[in-house]
């Protein structure tokens, strides 16, 4: 009778553990943030615009108010970007507003113009949303929420998605180029200013980021965590990292994410700072307009010294600040290629430390990969017969994303190594209580946590996977018939540009096989 009321309670207990389990099945899954967005990634990388917005569309939506709602505001926001820039013949024109009135005749449809509006007007509510959603978490930062307690013990993955400093960055350097498209220099002034200030406190949030992940390593130290006995026992995340198989297997992922690594300085994005620059420069209304596009063209030269158009942009922002204007120029930015995304590998991570009953468990770690299909390079020619130009490289975006990824890394390292203990130090617990009332149903337990831990053993693989993979650029002196030859790969297009002292033409390619998408700014 005793050893039969004992298996009932014991199953009991298995069972609450399984539904305790159901529970964090459901609120983790088993999909990597790539897997989710499959059918975003395939469509972009396509050049299937209309579906790519569609499918954004849809998953901004379903995501609102939940954990990655920044992550897909900033998808949704280069998607519909990008849509602004494609011919508006193969895109879904707005929705016409019906009047209520019958006698009332309805608009007439939108001009090609307006789509292409509707479209970068879409694309700054999309980034202004996600920048809402930033402010929020950086005022809230020294809060510790609920979410990052359950990460402990389910996976990095479930923490808020609070944007990286290169997407903050990034949403305000898009934003600037949807206001200057729509001729909107005022906004564009403004995100630049943001852009600029991002980069500046950026440093400062990832120092506090830093002593955030050492004050948990040096509570898992102090025996902030339990044996398999519920006895205090600490876990020491500089000895699990120098153990001789954990620590080199993590070093090569490291180095395998930052290859591509250039030297721009931590968190710099050399294209916002050339399209400040630019903007200083031509649009500036005073002295201190011209001295910041001065200041930025001159650091834009240390910073790619190898781009054979930045000494001419230096000399440009020199003469600018001394009054002269710059006239009869165009600029070519080309945006090419796809960024890097996050992949996942396991690495064995020792818990003897703490459990006798489990050497090492696999741990999952974010790693970098990069994309190679792109085109490198657009040729910029003349009908006069002058001299082909080529774009040349301001921001290898793979280097941006690498340079962050390393500022992250011993975070991520830490929370990670401290998750995956603590998850293995759980399972040993209700294996042994379980043991010890019945050795069959420790036995089931064990399976049931194993499937557990199998489930939330998932990297933390969200990364903005519509950023391009370089920004480049050529200028050239206006055209007297003011028509450029656009060649890149086996593409070549014809253009005629707008009046306008100063010009810029901007072509966005997602692959090699995509088609190059145009568009045109008056600068001034």
């Amino acid at each position: 009778m005793k050893s039969t009321s004992l298996l009932r309670t014991s199953g009991r207990s298995l069972a609450l553990f399984l539904g305790g389990a159901s529970l964090l099945f459901a609120l983790t899954g088993c999909q990597t943030y790539q897997q989710q967005s499959a059918s975003l990634s395939t469509s972009f990388h396509n050049s299937n615009i209309a579906a790519a917005v569609a499918d954004v569309d849809k998953e901004a939506k379903d995501h609102e108010g939940g954990k990655d709602e920044i992550l897909w505001k900033l998808e949704q926001g280069a998607t519909l970007r990008t849509a602004a820039l494609t011919d508006p013949s193969q895109l879904p024109p707005p929705p016409v507003v019906i009047p209520k009135d019958p006698a009332t005749p309805p608009p007439p449809p939108p001009t090609p113009a307006e789509i292409t509006a509707d479209y970068a007007k879409r694309s700054i509510a999309a980034f202004d949303q996600a920048e809402e959603k930033v402010n929020y978490w950086e005022e809230q930062a020294k809060i510790k929420v609920s979410s990052e307690a359950l990460a402990v013990v389910t996976n990095l993955a479930n923490i808020p998605y609070r944007g990286r400093t290169y997407d903050k960055v990034m949403l305000d350097t898009y934003n600037t180029l949807n206001y200057l498209q729509l001729g909107q220099i005022d906004s564009a002034r403004v995100s630049l200013n943001r852009a600029l200030q991002r980069q500046r406190d950026a440093v400062e949030l990832n120092q506090k980021r830093i002593a955030e992940a050492q004050e948990e390593a040096a509570q898992a130290r102090e025996g902030k965590v339990k044996d398999e006995k519920g006895k205090s026992a600490s876990y020491d995340v500089d000895k699990a990292q120098a153990d001789p198989k954990t620590g080199p297997a993590l070093s090569a992922a490291l180095a395998e994410s930052t290859a591509p690594i250039k030297a721009y300085g931590d968190y710099v994005n050399p294209f916002a700072v050339f399209l400040d620059g630019l903007f200083f420069t031509v649009r500036g209304e005073n002295g201190s307009d011209w001295e910041r596009g001065r200041k930025s063209f001159e650091r834009l030269a240390s910073l790619v010294p190898e781009n054979p158009y930045v000494v001419a942009d230096r000399d440009l922002g020199a003469a600018a600040a001394e009054g002269k204007a710059p006239e009869g120029i165009t600029y070519v930015i080309f945006e090419t290629g796809t960024g890097p995304y996050r992949d996942q590998l396991r690495i064995d991570i020792p818990t003897f430390i703490v459990t006798s009953r489990l050497a090492y468990v696999g741990a999952a770690f974010p790693k970098l990969k990069f994309n190679g299909d792109y085109l490198a390079t657009l040729a910029v020619g003349t009908s006069a017969g002058g001299p082909t130009v080529n774009t040349a490289t301001v921001a290898n975006i793979d280097s941006v994303v690498a340079n962050d990824f390393k500022n992250e890394w011993p975070t991520t390292l830490t929370k990670t190594l401290i998750a995956t203990a603590t998850k293995a130090i759980v399972q040993a617990i209700v294996q042994k209580q379980m043991s010890d009332q019945n050795a069959a149903l420790g036995f089931l337990g064990g399976l049931a946590m194993t499937a557990v831990n199998a489930s939330t053993n998932i990297a933390d693989t969200r990364t903005w996977l519509t950023l391009p993979k370089e920004f480049q650029y050529a200028r050239l002196a206006t055209p007297a018939d003011r028509k450029l030859t656009l060649t890149a790969g086996t593409q070549t297009k014809t253009i005629t540009l707008d009046p306008g002292a100063v010009n810029v033409v901007y072509v966005k390619s997602v692959s090699t096989t995509s088609p190059l998408l145009v568009s045109q700014i008056i600068l001034k």
